[in-house]
């Protein structure tokens, strides 16, 4: 028996709240609620305009959705290297603060390659163990508001860096996951370019995708075809249906991404928003980001902050002394005190 006229009118001012929230359009909340009509919207807004499509999806066929083109040429290059199977990629981030950036853009990427020639969507992490006491563990409600399942995650914390190669090497010969995160600390002894290219020669010949998750280390030689230095970069204001951006708001994660070794010449930097409910990366401007001191609804729609390259952590990285000094004392007359008696 179908709803009466009230409660579906009820459903459509509920569809357009969230919409609005959401920073959708009406008429897409309306297709993303018929799962029979959201596929078939999406295709022709991709046929009629690939260009704006201008992302790379998470999906079946994610591994060739990178032919899609964006518009922005150096991020369909770094995309289609990335798609490429048995391809070891190294992702650096250079202080350690970096840290969840360099592991965010990691999990975004093999998010993009789940369900790639039937692997499983299920992605391994190699965590270190010095890193999880600085940085922190994964935090599953935080996978989620990430666009990520905390079922298909595998946390491993091998105390041994021999153990956490014997385990990459096994997870790639198993071809149990559609990626596998190898994350070390720094530039340690035990891996160097012998072990680098153990690893990439195994990802090469069972086909699979490894990441390696350099954490707060230097550039050194490594057998990984591609290089990136990751940062994080400031996030934009979320988006309103009318086009509109809300000020004050935190949008999607945007990472600003530094090709340090690659097979195409001429990467430029690269600000990727990682948009957390349709799964997906998109190339932005850092002109459209905009001022976090800019106050709820006066936020103009362009409104540019920090330059290109700026720090996403606004502020004094160091905060003043609580029992230090109060400064020295003013200057003035006085020239004797009183005598007591």
């Amino acid at each position: 028996m179908g709803a009466g006229p009230q409660a579906q009118e009820q459903l459509f001012a509920l569809r357009q709240a969230v919409a609005l929230i959401e920073g959708k359009a009406s008429h897409a909340a309306r297709m993303a609620a018929d799962p029979g009509h959201a596929d078939a919207a999406l295709r022709s807004r991709i046929a009629a305009n690939p260009v704006a499509a201008g992302s790379v999806s998470a999906g079946p066929d994610a591994a060739g959705s990178h032919a899609v083109g964006s518009g922005n040429r150096d991020f369909d290059q770094l995309m289609a290297e990335i798609a490429v199977a048995g391809t070891m990629v190294e992702i650096r981030s250079a202080r350690m603060q970096d840290a969840g950036a360099a592991s965010g853009f990691a999990f975004a990427l093999s998010r993009l390659l789940d369900g790639r020639n039937g692997t499983p969507r299920r992605t391994l992490l190699i965590a270190d163990p010095f890193v999880s006491r600085e940085a922190g563990i994964l935090y599953a409600p935080g996978l989620a508001d990430f666009g990520l399942e905390a079922g298909e995650v595998i946390h491993a914390l091998p105390r041994r860096i021999e153990d956490a190669l014997w385990l990459a090497d096994a997870a790639l010969s198993s071809r149990a996951f559609s990626a596998v995160l190898f994350e070390v600390h720094g530039n340690p002894q035990k891996f160097g370019l012998t072990e680098s290219r153990r690893l990439s020669l195994k990802a090469r010949a069972t086909g699979g995708t490894l990441f390696l998750l350099r954490q707060s280390g230097e550039e050194e030689a490594s057998s990984a075809s591609l290089r990136l230095l990751v940062e994080p970069a400031p996030a934009m204001a979320r988006v309103l249906s009318d086009g509109s951006l809300l000020g004050g708001s935190i949008g999607h994660p945007v990472f600003r991404i530094l090709a340090e070794k690659s097979r195409s010449s001429g990467f430029s930097a690269l600000f990727l928003e990682w948009i957390i409910h349709d799964r997906r990366l998109k190339p932005v401007s850092p002109a459209r980001f905009v001022a976090p001191s800019v106050v709820s609804g006066a936020a103009p729609s362009g409104a540019p902050s920090s330059p290109p390259g700026g720090s996403a952590y606004p502020g004094d990285l160091l905060s003043p002394a609580g029992h230090g000094q109060a400064g020295a004392p003013p200057l003035g007359a006085l020239v004797a005190f009183e005598r007591a008696s």
